[in-house]
């Protein structure tokens, strides 16, 4: 049974606890046991006396009184094993050769330690900050990396490994969902000459100036890609073959009324176009569009040509033939 109500046993604003005159915790409520940071049931039975600061122990145990008596009132200042000090208003009796201790923290000490625990709690903000913007630049950093890797450098196009991500989820997307989707390839009529005769940053300005146009006349919601030289691809989600086919004819359009220094007349592009059809792979798609492209190159460049027609008309092209149509348009 302690001297002490029992309320106060788990209260850690207020400090109770029993010392015999030699300096043995008999007994200490929660309070106390912070205090010293050595919490029970090892507590009970150390030596605290020496954690008696000011004033110490020895002065507390010798003071003048009988038993029963208040021995101290004031400042009472308390260590522990680690030598972190706290103050306290405190009133010490003595009863029975035993010292009681009960006190509170002063308002002075609450103050430092509310003060302590603020600049605690900032330093750990601001470091849970500085983490968050860490991680925030790495993030934009990655994606700055990633987006280069899918970025062709020349255009600021999509590369051909973007194409390729972009083909198999859009694909996906029109038959997971069984919208429409349409590919334009497109390809610059006669772009060798332009390099040989007027060199190659007039041929890779011209390249930039039709990656930008192509991407100023599609949504944001089109893939516009690279595909390699001269060759352009632009996916077109949610769209039909005739939207695909009208916006191609306004591409062609735009690129022959630009004109570019020192190149006379117009540079033109001829394009194909194809619908995905029910359960065809993004490959197929692509390859139904080039040859779309080669029927527009054969049929006198410059113009929009549609998978519809060329598979009309019963055209098959082989792989070579698609290549030496290439090589002469490059002549």
């Amino acid at each position: 049974m302690h001297w002490y109500a029992a309320e106060l046993e788990p209260l850690l604003s207020v400090v109770a606890a029993t010392i015999d005159k030699d300096g043995t915790l008999v007994e200490a409520n929660a309070g106390f046991l912070k205090l010293i940071n050595d919490p029970a049931p090892t507590a009970i039975g150390m030596c605290v006396s020496k954690l008696f600061i000011a004033p110490d122990f020895v002065s507390l145990a010798d003071a003048e009184g009988g038993d029963g008596a208040e021995i101290y009132q004031g400042l009472l200042t308390i260590g522990d094993a680690e030598g972190r000090t706290r103050s306290l208003h405190a009133r010490v009796w003595r009863r029975a050769g035993q010292v009681r201790v009960l006190a509170e923290y002063d308002v002075e000490e609450l103050e430092r330690l509310s003060r302590a625990m603020f600049d605690l709690n900032h330093e750990y903000a601001n470091a849970q900050l500085d983490l968050a913007q860490t991680n925030l630049r790495l993030r934009q950093r990655e994606a700055e990396i990633i987006a280069l890797s899918l970025t062709d450098p020349l255009t600021g196009a999509g590369n051909r490994r973007a194409l390729e991500k972009a083909l198999a989820l859009e694909t996906t997307r029109a038959a997971r969902t069984g919208t429409s989707l349409c590919a334009v390839m497109a390809d610059l009529d006669h772009f060798k000459r332009i390099n040989d005769t007027f060199g190659h940053d007039v041929g890779d300005n011209v390249l930039a100036a039709f990656a930008d146009l192509l991407r100023r006349k599609t949504r944001g919601t089109d893939v516009v890609a690279r595909f390699g030289g001269e060759e352009f691809v632009v996916l077109m989600p949610h769209t039909d073959l005739e939207r695909a086919t009208d916006s191609a004819e306004r591409i062609r359009e735009a690129l022959e009324s630009v004109r570019f220094e020192p190149v006379p007349g117009a540079v033109t592009v001829s394009m194909g176009v194809a619908e995905l059809a029910a359960d065809e792979p993004g490959e197929a798609l692509l390859r139904r569009a080039d040859k779309a492209l080669y029927e527009a190159k054969q049929s006198g460049r410059n113009r929009v040509v549609t998978s519809a027609t060329v598979d009309a008309c019963g055209t098959a092209l082989e792989s070579d033939a698609l290549t030496r149509l290439r090589h002469e348009d490059n002549l």
